[in-house]
């Protein structure tokens, strides 16, 4: 194995008390929903149905003790939007220090093995 280089991956899980464990990529949704300000766009641009990304987010708004996304109605012809809440902007920045702190843990790694 002189010589190789490796590639190391790993998937983040968070764990609450009493709550099944949450996959790391349902916190990519909320991220998606930031960036395209509606569920169904998201859907739409990760591939995901609309009924399953809103169970995604109706699962992190319900674990939260505040709120993390908004919805406003359109009204007669329709368009509303979807947004994150001031906890949901906390949530997320959290969210991506620590998926930058897992990948430079894994490339870590990744150097540590390929000496």
């Amino acid at each position: 194995m002189k010589n190789q280089q490796f590639d190391i991956s790993g998937k983040l899980f968070l764990h609450l008390k009493n709550a099944r464990p949450i996959d790391m990529e349902n916190f990519h949704v909320l991220e998606q929903v930031a960036i395209h300000g509606s569920i169904s766009r998201t859907a739409k641009e990760i591939g995901m149905s609309y009924p399953k990304v809103w169970h995604i987010i109706d699962n992190l708004n319900k674990l939260s003790n505040k709120p993390l996304v908004k919805r406003t109605s359109g009204g007669k012809g329709g368009g509303g939007s979807t947004c994150l809440t001031e906890e949901g902007v906390r949530l997320l920045k959290r969210f991506r220090a620590v998926r930058r702190a897992h990948t430079r843990f894994l490339r870590q790694m990744e150097t540590r093995l390929s000496v």
